[in-house]
């Protein structure tokens, strides 16, 4: 490191490390930061608060958008900057940010490219729809990405530091099935290939689990950080843990370095070139959440507990800004609740392959239906809010006996894997009636509500049209839609008792209500001045897309790419 004689010999009192460059965070945006810097040949430490490694990313789909990228192209994909700058144009409208977009669209794919040329981070690309594809600009495939599943073996011991899946994303306890694998596991016996494949998949398993707590082959988010992690290793990058952020310091201005947290000791570590803050946001921070998403309530967040606002809460005591313009301060899934005997509560993320599948239907404390429930996670809970939920209304999903049984709801999977639904129903996880009105009584909804909603949908299911709002209309739904049933698969009558409710409550995959920027990353004072030293990506940085969920991978996708060039700019510096 270059430096005069006097530093030194200041540092040599004062500080405990001197480094390059400073990263507090593991999850995709942290650790690609880090990568980024080894890469460049630039001394780095990744400090992470939890006594694991990989934050929310680990237990997500780790899948990024990103417009325009080689996968794209290889697969002859008609994508452009400019088609995309138009569709994110539209989907944010008078809340768009042309630097922060012009930064992503040009620097996405050069920031894919980079992992994927020399380190061990690999992506597939996914089948998957612009979430609003009928809006102008968008593709019905090529931004979405998913990471390439991973051999946990090759980290060795080390693969006990990853953070595991959501134990209920897992199947025999702790087997990740990955989305391309789902269809299989649920059907293993509808060809001999499958099955074949099937019982590889479970032999490979048990043999795992003699020497692990999980199984090794893994996938989506978890292979992500995975694949990221194995590439430090191989630079020798340490990534210490159980070391959170204490306090920024500052010296005439500028980041200089930070105080860590480590072995109950404070560490103070100078980084020459800065500070990157990528701790995630604070959907687990119940003061910052009455003081960014007061008009959003919600209790519950599928993000993993440590995402207390701990970067940008460290970045506003020196004068860090938080961007308060975008249309929502999060990203939204509908979720349930599992209550155990002892009343501790387990949130259930929503079950993508039942609620956009025919003969579900989401209705509100009248009994009407308020939502496309084949739209996106984020729309449907934003069609929540809009139609007045707050805390404690009966929000559910409806369906029946022959929906259950072919799709499961929520936590409940299909039969057989699920034989029986009564302890789901003693737990209270779902209501049950003999019909509509005596379950619309159980749930505190309108019966005749219920009754009437239940009849207007079962005639829509008969003409193969939702006159009121539109469900099995665009490609994004289809790809829900069960091809067996006509004229519309994604439309099913809701007939056949006993009838079934799930509550659902909105749930924060993640806050997007985070730090102002420049299209470089440096965080901001409420002058839009840079603080020199000091940059942000992930969740800790204000959401470029605005606080709006235009396709798959929203979040990762600019998490890289904003660690891109926050690393470019400080190493620059």
């Amino acid at each position: 490191m270059k430096t005069t004689s006097g530093v030194k010999q200041t540092a040599a009192k004062t500080w405990d490390e001197e480094i390059d460059l400073l990263v507090f965070g593991s999850g995709a945006g942290g650790l690609s930061a880090a990568l980024f810097a080894a890469k460049r040949g630039l001394k780095v430490i990744v400090c992470e608060k939890s006594p694991v490694i990989g934050g929310t990313t680990a237990t997500s789909g780790g899948v990024v958008w990103i417009p325009n990228t080689a996968q794209a192209k290889a697969a002859g994909i008609d994508d452009s900057v400019e088609k995309a700058r138009t569709y994110i144009r539209h989907e944010t409208g008078n809340r768009y940010r042309s630097d922060l977009i012009d930064a992503f669209l040009e620097s996405g794919p050069k920031a894919l490219a980079e992992l994927e040329r020399d380190t061990e981070v690999s992506f597939d690309l996914l089948a998957w729809p612009d979430y609003h594809p009928d809006q102008i600009g968008a593709l019905h495939r090529g931004r979405s990405l998913v990471t390439k599943g991973f051999d946990g073996r090759r980290l060795g011991k080390d693969f006990e530091r990853i953070r595991p899946p959501i134990n209920r994303t897992m199947v025999l306890g702790g087997m990740m099935v990955g989305t391309a694998d789902i269809t299989d596991m649920i059907k293993p016996f509808k060809s001999p290939s499958t099955t074949i494949k099937v019982l590889k998949k479970l032999g490979r398993y048990a043999s795992d689990r003699r020497r692990y707590a999980r199984g090794t082959e893994v996938q989506n988010g978890n292979a992500f950080v995975c694949r990221l992690f194995y590439s430090l290793q191989e630079r020798r990058v340490p990534v210490w843990t159980e070391a959170p952020l204490v306090e920024l310091i500052r010296e005439d201005g500028r980041v200089v370095g930070a105080i860590a947290e480590r072995d109950g000791r404070a560490v103070r570590i100078r980084a020459c070139k800065g500070v990157i803050l990528a701790t995630g946001g604070f959907p687990h921070n119940a003061a910052l959440r009455a003081e960014f998403a007061g008009n959003y309530p919600f209790s519950h967040a599928m993000a993993w507990k440590g995402n207390t606002g701990d970067g940008i809460s460290a970045a506003r005591r020196i004068g860090g800004h938080v961007d308060e313009e975008l249309a929502s301060p999060g990203l939204w899934t509908p979720a349930s609740v599992l209550t155990a005997p002892d009343g501790t509560e387990e949130t259930i993320i929503y079950g993508y392959l039942d609620r956009g599948r025919p003969g579900v239907i989401a209705v509100n404390p009248k009994g009407m239906r308020f939502v496309n429930e084949s739209n996106s996670y984020h729309d449907v809970v934003m069609a929540m809010y809009a139609d007045g939920y707050v805390e404690n209304n009966n929000y559910y999903f409806v369906c029946d006996t022959n929906f259950i049984r072919r799709h499961g709801l929520g936590l409940i999977k299909p039969f057989p894997l699920t034989p029986r639904l009564r302890p789901f129903v003693k737990a209270g996880y779902v209501q049950v009636g003999g019909t509509l009105a005596e379950l619309a009584s159980t749930i505190g909804v309108d019966p005749a509500g219920l009754e009437a909603t239940v009849a207007r949908h079962n005639e829509f299911a008969r003409t193969g049209i939702d006159l009121d709002f539109g469900k099995g209309s665009n490609v994004y739904n289809q790809e829900f839609a069960d091809p067996d049933v006509k004229p519309n698969g994604n439309l099913a009558p809701i007939r056949r008792g006993p009838f079934y409710a799930l509550r659902i409550y909105p749930a924060a995959l993640g806050t997007v209500k985070g730090l102002k920027t420049t299209a470089d990353a440096q965080v901001c004072l409420a002058t839009g001045e840079p603080i020199s030293g000091l940059y942000a990506c992930g969740n800790e940085l204000a959401s470029i897309m605005r606080g709006y969920y235009p396709g798959g991978g929203v979040t990762l996708g600019p998490a890289v790419t904003f660690a891109y060039r926050a690393v470019t700019h400080a190493a620059g510096n």
